[in-house]
């Protein structure tokens, strides 16, 4: 309807008819803008400061094309029952689609998210590219295969520094207060994810089975140090519509990179508004 109208009115130009397309454009803008801040305020505000000591960041790489992967999607959502989940422990699924071609599209699946499980592979921090797949702390993980968690969660942490991250709407403002030493660049990155997700998967390796997921990543977005003032970081943050997704429960986990690791984190579950 838009181009039908914008056509008709270009072929006789009068300074009515171009006040008239303008407004038009203008009413079609305003109502963009009001559907993006519907959609932003269907989760409410967040704001979280976190310790002093290093998390235990656990990433899962995982597809619903992969018969091997529901055993180790289980494993994670065990840490729903944790007490210190978003405080100590930092739980994320990540959905890759370089098994979508075997006979199921996962539709978790992102192509960034194959993408960051190979800067682990270029950063030599994994060894190869499997599902699943674990990477705690920046460090490929092999323990659950064997069932052996050892001392992965047990070793002392060291001190890093604290990490305030606040939304409001779609704004977005975090400080990092780097007790690293370490004065090389910093990411802050930010990610909704999701629980309580349920797929029935009618081809691939899992056909007929019905997949639960917990602590899925469904966005994920990375944002750079302010210009001129570090370990700040101020930005406007994608808008959110929740009726994309079908989950139970959401978060937002947002932490800081320094080298491609991990090393603080601040997350919570949300209250979400109709």
């Amino acid at each position: 309807m838009i181009f039908w109208l914008s056509r008709v009115y270009f072929i006789k130009p009068t300074r009515y008819q171009f006040m008239l397309v303008k407004n038009m454009r203008f009413t079609v803008l305003c109502l963009l803008l009001l559907s993006v801040n519907v959609g932003a305020q269907t989760i409410t505000d967040f704001n979280k400061q976190s310790g002093v000591n290093k998390p235990y960041f656990i990433e899962l790489y995982t597809s619903q094309g992969c018969s091997s992967c529901p055993p180790a999607e289980t494993w994670l959502s065990a840490f729903s029952k944790q007490t210190a989940l978003w405080d100590k422990y930092f739980p994320l699924a990540f959905h890759v689609t370089y098994w979508d071609y075997i006979g199921w599209k996962d539709p978790y699946g992102e192509r960034a998210f194959s993408q960051r499980q190979y800067a682990h592979l270029n950063a030599k921090h994994i060894g190869q590219v499997y599902t699943p797949q674990f990477v705690i702390n920046g460090q490929e993980w092999r323990g659950w295969f064997e069932r052996k968690l050892g001392d992965v969660l047990s070793k002392p942490q060291a001190d890093v520094g604290e990490l305030s991250v606040g939304i409001q709407g779609l704004q977005l403002r975090a400080n990092f207060d780097n007790q690293t030493g370490n004065t090389s660049p910093l990411e802050l990155h930010l990610a909704l994810v999701g629980a309580g997700l349920e797929t029935k998967i009618s081809r691939g390796e899992n056909r007929n089975k019905i997949l639960q997921h917990d602590f899925t990543v469904l966005k994920h977005q990375v944002f750079i140090e302010q210009a001129n003032n570090a370990n700040h970081f101020a930005a406007d943050i994608e808008p959110v519509t929740l009726k994309d997704w079908h989950a139970t429960r959401y978060a937002w986990v947002a932490w800081i990179e320094q080298k491609d690791r991990p090393i603080q984190a601040v997350g919570a579950w949300l209250d979400t508004q109709e």
